[in-house]
């Protein structure tokens, strides 16, 4: 495995943590799982999802971030060689090349969505939705998005910000931007939930979001619940075994994994008791959809005392939210760019330059297609490129691909390898999480998939 010597790292344990607590913190913990938690009633939602996230999205974790250590390359790389280290025939390294794909889809609507979030962050700071009517608002959101020239501007900045700092490498880059954002981020979340629970009807929300009684589970809530738990923590696709393959020696695997997943946890957690009270005490329904945080709350923004500071607050968080992410999930293909022998600025530009075109496909959803439905000819009527884009990427590839890990890691490599990597004797805690890894979450995941397509 001369892999293994080779490639960047981070420069301690406490690095590594925080740029991957970045790359799986992101626009999933504050704009997905507030709008999507709202739309399926809150409590409900919270305890499926905190079970996803528990026994089937962080054990993927682990062994995507166990697969990059091991492979020390880009992911199509690494699972190639790890294949043929363990005599395995099947094309694991297909896999990462759907990731790879995926990465630059989830890229090309989180561009857009990032910069609106810029969009409206500049017009909050100088002052713009401090008088406004809800109408003006309305009018705002629906303008900004009519002609695509804003939203291909503010996502072309948002694809240039994500390019340089990718550009600039592991040391320079990724780790000196994910420690400058991250501390900000938890500051300026914490900030907010102050702020809600004084201005906000913040029991309410408490109860919206724990208080467990009166739920309606179906197998949509359940495909939602684990796609937001997948794309909450970024696994699937290949990031997170690019973090691992510049993961030092000197960390230990799953306790390095439990403190990213309970920061991951404690921002959406959070960002939902910022948000919900806010948007009960001014009476709006939280169950508006993907709108939630650019018309709703900026309505209640209007509403409430200090609402222009409170907005630019509230837009500068998303926005590095989103950077967090957005510099992992373009660090797979620059990689693989990187091992064809490009340069790694001219890689990193490259790619962002494919994301900006392809981010078109979501600009025009909200504008001349937005009633346009691609796929409506297989029943997927109503379903633009932008929801077909999201909802493909949350609840079919991020599943599939942590599935196709988890397979990899419990059936393909040997057990002893996958206990010696994780730095765990094969006691209770090893045996626990190699049965999760190796039967639970394939299990899990299947039944999801059949309960789906059988309508249950």
């Amino acid at each position: 495995m001369g892999t293994q010597s080779q490639g960047p790292r981070f420069s301690s344990r406490l690095a590594f943590i925080v740029a991957t607590a970045g790359s799986a913190i992101g626009l999933g913990n504050v704009w997905s799982f507030t709008y999507v938690a709202g739309i399926n009633g809150g409590a409900g939602f919270i305890l499926v999802y905190l079970l996803a996230l528990a026994f089937i999205a962080t054990p993927v974790f682990i062994a995507e971030l166990l697969l990059g250590r091991l492979g020390r390359a880009s992911p199509v790389t690494a699972l190639k060689s790890l294949a043929a280290e363990a005599g395995s025939r099947l094309p694991w390294h297909w896999v990462a090349w759907v990731g790879l794909v995926a990465t630059i889809m989830v890229l090309s609507f989180y561009s857009v969505i990032a910069g609106q979030i810029m969009a409206y962050g500049y017009q909050a700071l100088f002052g713009g939705m401090t008088d406004w009517s809800v109408d003006a608002i309305r009018a705002f959101d629906s303008e900004f998005k009519s002609s695509p020239a804003g939203p291909l501007l503010w996502s072309a900045i948002f694809c240039a910000t994500t390019a340089t700092i990718v550009a600039a490498g592991v040391q320079g880059g990724i780790e000196r931007a994910s420690k400058l954002m991250m501390p900000a981020l938890f500051v300026m979340l914490l900030g907010m939930v102050i702020y809600a629970m004084i201005n906000g009807a913040f029991a309410r929300a408490l109860d919206f979001l724990f208080g467990f009684n009166d739920m309606t589970f179906g197998s949509k809530l359940f495909l939602d619940a684990v796609g937001q738990a997948f794309f909450t923590i970024g696994v699937g696709v290949g990031g997170i075994m690019i973090m691992g393959s510049y993961m030092g020696r000197d960390v230990h695997l799953p306790k390095a994994a439990g403190t990213v997943v309970i920061m991951d946890l404690s921002v959406a957690l959070l960002a939902g008791l910022a948000i919900f009270p806010l948007l009960f005490a001014s009476g709006m329904d939280p169950a508006v959809g993907p709108g939630l945080v650019f018309v709703t709350l900026p309505v209640v923004f209007t509403q409430i005392p200090a609402g222009a500071i409170v907005a630019f607050v509230f837009f500068l968080l998303l926005t590095f939210a989103a950077l967090t992410s957005s510099i992992v999930l373009l660090s797979p293909t620059t990689a693989k760019l990187e091992e064809w022998g490009v340069r790694r600025p001219v890689a990193a530009w490259t790619m962002a330059f494919i994301v900006l075109v392809l981010s078109s496909l979501t600009i025009l959803s909200f504008s001349s297609w937005k009633e346009f439905y691609p796929l409506a000819f297989l029943g997927l009527d109503g379903h633009t490129w932008f929801d077909l884009i999201r909802e493909g990427v949350n609840n079919i590839i991020l599943p599939l691909g942590g599935l196709s890990f988890a397979l990899m890691v419990g059936w393909c490599l040997p057990k002893a390898r996958v206990a010696e990597t994780l730095s765990l004797d094969q006691g209770a805690l090893f045996h626990l999480l190699y049965a999760l890894i190796r039967y639970i979450v394939p299990i899990a995941i299947a039944a999801l998939f059949l309960s789906a397509i059988l309508g249950g």
